[in-house]
């Protein structure tokens, strides 16, 4: 029997009839269709609530069987209904959203919605309520304390899924009608936008996989966790359409690269490094969606044990050929293969001299796919309780078969016949300090001072010096004649980064280089880098798009080499003292009264091709010139390490690793880490010198 039946009776739609909200019901489906669409979200929530309903309702179609409706209050509207009563509803929702529900209902004479103009809702609600009734001329159903305000124009307030204190406020402004309110829960609307977008998608999964990928590399360098993070990527997809699974893997690399590319933002550049960071993630997560959606494309064999060992080899196989080809294309990122995560596991890095990065990555992802096959196995077949042995034992078998022969590699040492003494030195010049030119004599004042301190207090007379890159101001006729007088006044060789010039008819090339000075002070050869940093060193496509040389901090570009380089270094003439570390190599093919290195520069060594292209049969270890100095003291220069060791491993060869703040150190043939340079405080991004 109704109240009264002369009297309109208005109901709220989210919230009250729907135990939901259309708007974040709709927003959590776009964003799990597209979780990019977010910054469109932001830029229609910037024009307005109304205006992002709209939106929102123009691009989802919420089904509104599917809605968990308020059942005991919608059987209070069909008996006031049945009574004669005219029911409006009147939602802050878009008139597009709320129009389906009340369809599907049957139940309103009338809707008054959000109209992408006016948001319906609180005073603008009350409004139009007051003028299309009058003052106390309706009946008013809410939920909120937005309700509150219509309420005081309300003859009548019927509270619906609220809490006792928001009941006692609506009876201190109008007379109290029926209450809806056993089983209120507050944050129900929350959960289910946190069910919808993150559970239901397997975004929730997918980010806690994305998560653990990014602790198992520097600085968290929690290794385990990667053996573990690719199956969580296909459980996340489990289930999903194709288009949905990717979404998932989507979302997994984006929160791994945000994660563990967040030094870039670090950079000394106004608007680039975010825009960097933002779009280097959102490119490289592509290659975890397309595995992940691979893997969804490939039905998991349950019945078939012959059918899951292949589909875990497969799935292998898949990751190690995007690396590759992330590695490749476009100049190539190589960074942070999954097998980087591994880098202080040494015997098993051991694989890497056979099978290069891709091995130790193939392994990782083949253990961690038959844990995901192990899990399944007794979860379908919880009756069989040792069905996981014959998922997990060839894997398993193969991770120690690794781990003991890389063990015993590791214990053979070549016989050191031939040595050479380096002094290494970090001047750890802030990247701002580098860019002042005002700087330039004070910067290269302390880099000789401290160069001259370390050999001077050495444990005995180094035969090398390196400098790392950018440690030089530019090679004027000044600094030329500086650095000659100070090898000679040493007598070291001295191996140093810097600008090189030709001069062509046409054109003006200019090379980030490597420079080898004899003791004599002659300059005896160079060495032009070959890969060069994007948006670093060159912009791409600068000819045709001229705009984005706007997207980069550099004024100018550099060319790329064209070819690698060895240089070749005198022996000395004594033998080393005790406990001076030693770089062995085997001497049967070299010219024994020279020394050959072949000198990196900056992230070459992250490059596999470049390397190996680089390490010819003469050559007695690899040397690496960098400067991470961009990126002040964060995660990025242990990533940088990590990667270079396998460099070492793959080429049987040690590298002595020269950088302007971390990691200065010898990583030997094997990959182990012997020396560290630390300064006084034991810090690794400290100034300092080290001699090996």
């Amino acid at each position: 029997m109704a109240d009264n039946a002369e009297v309109p009776l208005v109901v709220d739609l989210d919230g009250t009839v729907i135990r939901t909200d259309l708007t974040w019901e709709s927003l959590a489906r776009l964003l799990r269709r597209n979780p990019l669409a977010l910054f469109q979200v932001l830029f229609w929530l910037a024009r307005g609530r109304a205006c992002l309903k709209q939106k929102l309702a123009a691009r989802v179609r919420v089904d509104p069987a599917a809605l968990p409706y308020h059942e005991p209050l919608l059987a209070w509207l069909r008996q006031q209904k049945a009574a004669g009563r005219r029911i409006i509803l009147a939602t802050a929702s878009d008139r597009r959203m709320a129009e389906p529900v009340a369809a599907h209902l049957g139940l309103f004479d009338e809707i008054l919605a959000s109209d992408g103009k006016i948001n319906l809702r609180q005073e603008s609600k009350r409004r139009a309520l007051v003028a299309k009734f009058g003052e106390r001329g309706f009946d008013y159903a809410g939920n909120s304390r937005d309700d509150l305000v219509v309420w005081r124009s309300a003859r009548q307030a019927i509270v619906v899924n609220a809490s006792p204190k928001l009941q006692q406020a609506a009876a201190r402004i109008t007379a109290l009608g029926p209450c809806f309110c056993a089983g209120y829960a507050a944050p129900a609307i929350g959960w289910r936008f946190v069910r919808e977008l993150f559970w239901r998608s397997g975004y929730l999964v997918a980010a806690g996989g994305g998560l653990l990928l990014a602790l198992a590399f520097p600085k968290f360098s929690i290794a385990g966790f990667a053996w573990v993070a690719p199956a969580l990527l296909v459980a996340a997809a489990r289930g999903q359409s194709g288009a949905n699974s990717f979404r998932a893997g989507y979302v997994s690399g984006l929160v791994f690269w945000l994660i563990s590319l967040y030094w870039l933002m670090l950079m000394p550049a106004m608007g680039f490094p975010i825009l960097g960071w933002l779009a280097l993630a959102a490119y490289t997560s592509l290659y975890v969606g397309t595995w992940v959606w691979l893997m969804s494309r490939v039905p998991f064999p349950a019945a078939s044990w012959r059918g899951r060992l292949g589909w875990t080899l497969t799935g292998a196989a898949a990751w190690v050929a995007l690396e590759m080809f992330r590695g490749w294309f476009l100049g190539g990122f190589p960074w942070s293969f999954l097998a980087a995560s591994q880098y202080q596991l040494t015997p098993l890095l051991q694989l890497a001299a056979f099978t290069g990065v891709q091995g130790v990555s193939f392994l990782v992802v083949w253990f961690s796919l038959a844990l995901y096959s192990t899990v399944a196995v007794m979860l379908r077949e919880p009756g069989r309780r040792l069905a996981w042995q014959a998922e997990i034992a060839l894997p398993l078998c193969a991770v120690l078969a690794c781990y003991i022969g890389g063990s015993f590699a590791m214990n053979h040492r070549p016989q050191a016949k031939e040595f050479l003494r380096v002094t290494t030195i970090q001047p750890s010049f802030p990247q701002t300090l580098i860019w002042n030119d005002a700087e330039n004599a004070r910067r290269f004042a302390i880099l000789l001072e401290l160069s001259q301190l370390t050999l001077t207090n050495g444990p005995a007379r180094s035969d090398l010096l390196v400098w790392p890159e950018s440690a030089v101001p530019s090679l004027d006729d000044s600094t030329y004649l500086a650095i000659n007088r100070f090898v000679q006044s040493n007598h070291v060789w001295l191996i140093l980064n810097g600008d090189d010039v030709e001069l062509h008819p046409h054109a003006t090339n200019y090379f980030n280089s490597a420079f080898l000075v004899g003791p004599d002070g002659r300059w005896r050869q160079a060495y032009h880098k070959r890969d060069l940093v994007i948006f670093g060193e060159y912009v791409p496509l600068a000819h045709w798009l001229p705009f984005l040389k706007y997207l980069t901090p550099i004024e100018g570009g550099w060319t790329a080499g064209d070819k690698p380089a060895t240089f070749e270094l005198a022996r000395p003439a004594a033998p080393p003292l005790d406990g001076v570390i030693q770089i062995t190599t085997d001497l049967e093919t070299m010219d024994s009264s020279a020394v050959h290195c072949a000198p990196l520069i900056c992230f070459e060594d992250t490059f596999a091709g470049t390397v190996r292209a680089s390490a010819s049969d003469d050559d007695d270890f690899l040397i690496t010139l960098t400067n991470d100095g961009w990126f002040r003291e964060s995660a990025e220069q242990r990533q940088h390490l990590a990667n270079a060791v396998f460099r070492a491993v793959e080429n049987g060869l040690p590298l002595l690793r020269c950088a302007n703040n971390g990691v200065t150190c010898l990583i030997d043939e094997r990959g182990r880490l012997d020396p560290v340079f630390q300064d006084a405080n034991h810090s690794e991004y400290g100034r300092g010198g080290m001699t090996v």
